[in-house]
């Protein structure tokens, strides 16, 4: 039996048959492999699995007992029927195998960090992910713009989690779409009208309140962050900014944490999100702090970052940035952008450390910038 071993994960691949004759067989070999891994989650996968008796159930039935978080995946519909017959689809997850999709010829009319969104045909898009191949995270990510969606935030709504060569996708029905950032740098007349609407789309985010305990709190998640580059921080530094954090108001209003203007599409007007892994709750100043990472705070180590990751010039998505604040805060405020930023450099120490570890530069001039603003900030307080 072949296996897979990855970030505590492992996977086991069944191939043709598993009934009465080669049940035992396979259980041991089972047994030798998870004896000598490491692992907190097991998938199963069975895209190779042509059929599975009793016996073979009984081998399913025990590995979910003695692992919790053991499910199946890329099961054929013939043995998903078994499955689904015996009962085993209401006791663990067990996923239909995907289907496969090409993109070798598909226009890229979006692209980020974490995913490339494509153009299948006239009528649909898929968003691939660059950074992850567990069904279960794809999964949980449209639960979470489900969840979004029903509470009234704009977004666009998937019909099918497809394969992509060896990474995961999702589609989406959308019409004569295109990205936010294709529109803003395109649409020149209306560049202000497309303005308006993304810091009202950022408003309605981070004004709309959820109580779903599976949405993390984006206080908790910074928490763990200043934790993390504790060992490369001051002592006094570590500990004000850690005061500072844990000062800020808890909120149960969403934080998309990753929105700038590549993530959101435009169609018929309307911009709507699809790219909800990022989703929190918590204080706005978290989702601001998030959009000064991408469109100033690369480019203050890394000249011209902006037009290889977005296609405009650093001082262009400087402004961008500046002008989408204005229109937030219904005003030009100073003092909030610094504490904005502030936030901004905690989460940008973190994202070297964890990113590119090897970024001296990235990191002592973030560094640099967090310590000049915790010599003069003493609140976290924005105003709104």
């Amino acid at each position: 039996m072949n296996y897979q071993l990855e970030k505590e994960t492992l996977t086991l691949y069944f191939e043709g048959e598993l009934n009465s004759s080669n049940a035992d067989k396979v259980s041991e070999e089972i047994e030798k492999i998870v004896s000598s891994n490491k692992f907190n989650k097991l998938i199963l996968d069975m895209e190779k699995l042509n059929y599975i008796s009793s016996a073979g159930l009984r081998v399913v039935l025990k590995l979910k007992q003695l692992y919790e978080d053991t499910s199946v995946i890329n099961v054929s519909l013939e043995v998903y029927d078994i499955f689904q017959m015996t009962g085993f689809t209401s006791m663990m997850s067990i996923q239909k195998m995907l289907r496969s999709v090409d993109v070798s010829h598909a226009e890229v009319i979006g692209e980020g960090y974490f995913s490339t969104v494509y153009r299948l045909d006239k009528d649909t898009i898929v968003k691939v992910f660059n950074r992850t191949s567990d069904p279960e995270q794809v999964s949980r990510e449209l639960r979470l713009a489900k969840e979004a969606f029903v509470l009234g935030v704009p977004t666009a709504i998937s019909f099918d989690i497809v394969r992509v060569g060896n990474k995961l996708g999702v589609c989406f029905e959308m019409l004569d779409c295109q990205s936010l950032k294709t529109v803003l740098t395109t649409d020149k007349a209306h560049y202000d009208e497309y303005l308006n609407k993304y810091a009202s789309l950022l408003k309605k985010i981070n004004t709309t309140e959820c109580f779903n305990p599976e949405i993390p709190s984006i206080k908790k998640l910074y928490l763990n962050k200043i934790e993390k580059i504790k060992p490369y921080l001051e002592e006094k530094y570590y500990s004000k900014a850690r005061k500072l954090i844990e000062s800020i108001e808890e909120r149960k209003t969403f934080v998309h944490g990753d929105c700038h203007f590549k993530n959101i599409m435009v169609q018929k007007g309307e911009l709507l999100l699809i790219d909800m892994d990022t989703l929190s709750v918590g204080h706005p100043i978290f989702e601001l702090a998030a959009l000064y990472a991408p469109y100033c705070a690369f480019n203050e180590d890394d000249p011209g970052n902006s037009e290889r990751f977005f296609g405009i010039k650093d001082n262009e998505a400087k402004e961008l940035y500046n002008s989408v604040l204005k229109i937030y805060f219904g005003k030009e405020d100073e003092a909030a952008k610094e504490k904005i930023r502030l936030l901004s450099y905690v989460h940008m120490v973190w994202w070297n450390r964890i990113n590119e570890p090897d970024n001296n530069k990235r990191l002592e001039g973030c560094r640099g910038r967090l310590y000049k603003l915790l010599d003069r900030i003493d609140d976290l307080d924005i105003g709104i």
